[in-house]
């Protein structure tokens, strides 16, 4: 497989999100693996030396670039886009009549809700099936699509995790102490992340907890989710004990602050079809050591193995999570027998693991 050309279209390869560290992931073990010559299409620059931000935002943008993508996919064997919109769409049209192969990976929203529009579904379905091979990163994920193309097939290969690094202890990357004893949730500052519901479960755990804290990890976006939080916050008068950490950069800090946390929980919720895909941070804190808390009925199914690792949560109730919370940290010895399987299981999903499937895919495809 040596020499050949890969060209992956994504929106971004930073690592403050889940997307970006999925995808720089994948492309850099199969460039390792294969010993492939790679070129990566973004719309967001994270200033790497090996990608190219010309996937523009905005159509007038993209249509000044269209040629040099073209030029791109033209120069490689196989073309693979993370998400069919815009990605996966990018790819099968502008590689028209160069007869490559296609990978289209459904990472979440993207590759759900426009199969949910009607001006755009033919156009999305079309797409899906002139890709010649489809993944998802979640049996959740898959489901969804095939809700809307029954039939069609998709190979589920859910990430992994750099579980060595995750379980580096350290601690002289972001000092926790005055947050301590805390619980920890990790993601954008977005309404899809469901912490107006795991902050009102704080208030109840509170209660029963009153020493413990509640540390939130994630920037927040250009709407008003984070004045939302900060008045609820406010309402609740958790304002000594709910904490919003913007200055968590590097993934060295937040390895120190997964390592301080008693127990690792996310809310996420489903709206409108807008999904969590997966949920790599549950890898991440389970490769800390920390026992999870999240949500069912979303792509986190396959990111906890429930009842051993931890417990995921099937209402939208805060009652409900909070209850499930507290019953770990009530019970040292359950919390410490989820503490030990959350790092077999993160050996378990160790990149090298996971990205078998995607090598195979390759081969198969030449």
């Amino acid at each position: 497989m040596c020499g050949m050309k890969i060209c992956f279209l994504t929106h971004n390869v930073r690592q403050d999100n889940g997307g970006g560290v999925l995808s720089l992931n994948l492309i850099r073990r199969i460039q390792e693996v294969l010993h492939a010559e790679v070129t990566v299409l973004t719309t967001v620059s994270c200033g790497a030396s090996f990608e190219r931000a010309i996937l523009r935002p905005n159509r007038f943008g993209l249509l000044a670039e269209c040629m040099k993508i073209r030029r791109a996919l033209k120069a490689c064997d196989v073309i693979h886009a993370f998400d069919v919109f815009p990605y996966g769409a990018l790819a099968v049209f502008l590689s028209l009549g160069l007869r490559k192969k296609i990978i289209i990976t459904a990472v979440g929203s993207n590759s759900i809700l426009p199969l949910y529009h009607g001006l755009y579904a033919p156009f999305i379905k079309f797409v899906y099936r002139r890709a010649s091979m489809r993944t998802a990163i979640s049996l959740f994920t898959k489901q969804e699509i095939l809700k809307k193309m029954p039939g069609l097939e998709i190979l589920v290969i859910n990430p992994g995790v750099d579980a060595d690094f995750f379980a580096r202890r350290d601690g002289s990357h972001y000092d926790t102490k005055r947050y301590k004893p805390y619980i920890v949730g990790v993601g954008q500052l977005r309404w899809r992340k469901g912490y107006h519901f795991s902050i009102r479960a704080f208030a109840k755990i509170r209660e029963r907890f009153p020493d413990l804290h509640y540390v939130i990890v994630g920037k927040h976006l250009k709407d008003d989710y984070y004045e939302r939080l900060q008045k609820l916050i406010d309402e609740l008068k958790l304002r000594d004990s709910v904490f919003i950490l913007e200055d968590v950069d590097t993934k060295e800090q937040l390895v120190d602050v997964y390592k301080g946390a008693e127990l690792f929980c996310l809310f996420s919720q489903n709206m409108n079809h807008d999904v969590e895909g997966f949920g790599l941070v549950f890898l991440e804190a389970a490769a800390a050591g920390l026992p999870v808390v999240g949500s069912k009925n979303c792509g986190v199914d396959d990111a906890v193995r429930e009842g051993e690792n931890g417990l995921l949560v099937a209402t939208r109730n805060p009652d409900d999570f909070a209850d499930a919370i507290m019953r770990i940290l009530g019970d040292p010895a359950l919390k410490q027998h989820m503490a030990v399987r959350s790092l077999a299981f993160a050996a378990e999903c160790a990149w090298n693991a996971r990205i078998r499937g995607y090598i195979d895919i390759y081969k198969k495809l030449l």
